[in-house]
């Protein structure tokens, strides 16, 4: 156990926060007390390899000649000769690029659109996109791209390529059609088809989304979802003429194509009551409010509802454990807001740990077969670039956290703080701002320690000997700031700029003393 300690004469009583924040975000609880393993406000967060709440890594532009409108969707053809190229869209063009994003080649041809909220699939040696309104369109590698000129090719923009063929929405958005076996161009023949589902839905759905799970195929409405399967076992997966529904869901579905992410093993999407796991959905059939969002839905909705939904952007990175959900309002002034999720595992509560908001924004983004993430965001116009170092390209950025309220009584009796202490994790200069507030007060008290220069070996000078840090507390440091004012709550919190340096939040601690009886 922890012991007191002195401070000027007075006994000191040390509330420790080991850790802090290392659950996620709960904003459905913020206004409560809560244990110190939640945070209640992150901004530009992360976790890293040790389990601690850090900055999140920062974006480097690779574009070298930016292009003149803002990307809006981004995706890497992969070929069956192991080579790649990056295809990206804005409103009206299509561009390639056959060195990572420096620089583009059109491709647009005789192709005409007015909108770049392509939703992009890899099928048999091309990359094939689908919006609304339009026909599919793809690209092989060579020339420009093209559309599927075929009369019968489905123009309701929800599609996905899955056992050997394009799965697509119709107009109506009640018609799944499929194209000809390992030929995304044909939909005429009669080895394509389409299969009715205004006759399956148990109501009037529509097809929001559609994705191949587990040997199922996966049709979401924007209240079911209906999964088939062909029980033949065969070896492209599914025989379009043998299938039948094996489940329907009701009371969940997913909001858009954009949304889904393959992660583990597992789909998770957005539905109108937050981040959704399929897996989950199908094992348990349980209530759509025990979601994975759940401890941030209230907060996490109201930034949907301001979204425009075909500007949605979705992305899993294996490499960096992350789920992002970019919502953006698009238009010449675009705002919004970027949502982290960490996917190393579901809590014991069947959440996902929420790392709360960043600034960083995508308009596009593209995980690449070799892990890397390319992203174009919103305050750069034209460029890609990819998610390392700690800067935003040349800006700093700003990581914050804000613990739950904390009890200040003991035994009856009042704390008074004295000091706030925190140890960090950084590899160079930093600047920590310490805050705190009292009684469920926006007004906070502030106090900066700054560490200087480079820190590497070992930490003898710090007397943390219960931290086991003497072989290798490379970078953490210990500082502290006097603490003031009274209060029977209070809320701790962290703002630190991010100037090309990492940042780590070890552990917290609140030193008071004894006051009055509360």
């Amino acid at each position: 156990m922890p012991q007191p300690r002195r401070h000027g004469g007075a006994e000191l009583i040390h509330i420790p926060l080991v850790t802090p924040g290392f659950r996620g975000l709960n904003k459905q609880q913020a206004g409560s007390t809560l244990t110190p393993e939640w945070a209640t406000e992150l901004v530009n967060a992360a976790v890293d390899d040790a389990g601690r709440l850090s900055a999140r890594n920062g974006w480097l532009s690779v574009t070298t000649s930016a292009l003149a409108a803002q990307i809006r969707q981004v995706g890497e053809l992969v070929k069956s000769d192991a080579t790649t190229e990056l295809v990206a869209f804005t409103a009206t063009t299509c561009h390639k690029s056959s060195n990572g994003g420096a620089s583009w080649s059109d491709i647009t041809g005789t192709v005409t659109f007015t909108a770049g909220n392509w939703a992009l699939h890899n099928f048999n040696n091309a990359i094939y996109g689908f919006q609304s309104g339009e026909a599919p369109v793809y690209y092989t590698g060579t020339g420009n791209l093209t559309q599927v000129s075929d009369v019968n090719a489905p123009t309701g923009g929800v599609g996905c390529s899955a056992y050997g063929r394009i799965w697509s929405s119709t107009s109506t958005g009640h018609e799944l059609k499929y194209s000809a076996l390992l030929d995304g161009t044909d939909w005429t023949s009669a080895d394509s088809g389409v299969i009715d589902m205004w006759n399956i839905w148990p109501g009037n759905d529509q097809i929001t989304a559609v994705a191949a799970f587990n040997g199922l195929l996966a049709v979401f409405g924007k209240n079911c979802i209906v999964l088939f399967t062909d029980g033949q076992g065969s070896t492209l997966g599914v025989d379009p003429t043998q299938m039948y529904v094996v489940d329907v869901i009701q009371g969940v579905g997913c909001l858009s194509q954009f949304s889904i992410q393959e992660i583990n093993g597992d789909l998770w999407f957005l539905s109108a009551n937050g981040l959704q796991s399929l897996g989950r959905v199908i094992q348990s059939k349980s209530n759509p409010l025990e979601n994975l969002s759940k401890n941030v839905r209230d907060w996490l909705n109201s930034y949907i509802s301001g979204t425009t939904l075909t500007n949605l952007r979705s992305a899993y990175s294996p490499r960096d454990r992350l789920f992002l959900l970019s919502l953006s309002s698009g238009g010449s002034a675009e705002t919004g807001t970027c949502i982290a999720f960490d996917t190393r595992g579901i809590m014991e509560d069947g959440t996902a740990r929420c790392l709360g908001q960043w600034t960083l924004v995508p308009t596009a983004v593209c995980v690449k077969r070799d892990q890397t993430m390319l992203i174009s965001r919103i305050a750069t116009l034209g460029e890609v670039g990819s998610y390392t170092g700690s800067l935003d390209d040349t800006e700093t950025y700003s990581f914050e956290y804000n613990s739950g309220w904390i009890d200040l009584t003991q035994q009856g009796y009042l704390l008074i703080p004295k000091r706030y202490e925190g140890v960090f994790f950084s590899e160079s200069t930093v600047s920590v701002v310490f805050k705190w507030a009292f009684d469920f007060s926006d007004s906070w008290y502030t106090g900066m320690k700054s560490f200087s220069g480079s820190l590497a070996g070992g930490e003898w000078g710090l007397a943390e000997w219960g931290l086991s840090e003497f072989g290798g507390g490379v970078g953490l440091r210990e500082g502290n700031v006097p603490a003031r004012g009274t209060g029977q709550y209070i809320k701790l919190g962290l703002s630190v700029i991010i100037n090309n340096t990492s940042f780590a939040n070890q552990k917290l601690t609140l030193f008071s003393k004894i006051g009055r009886l509360s």
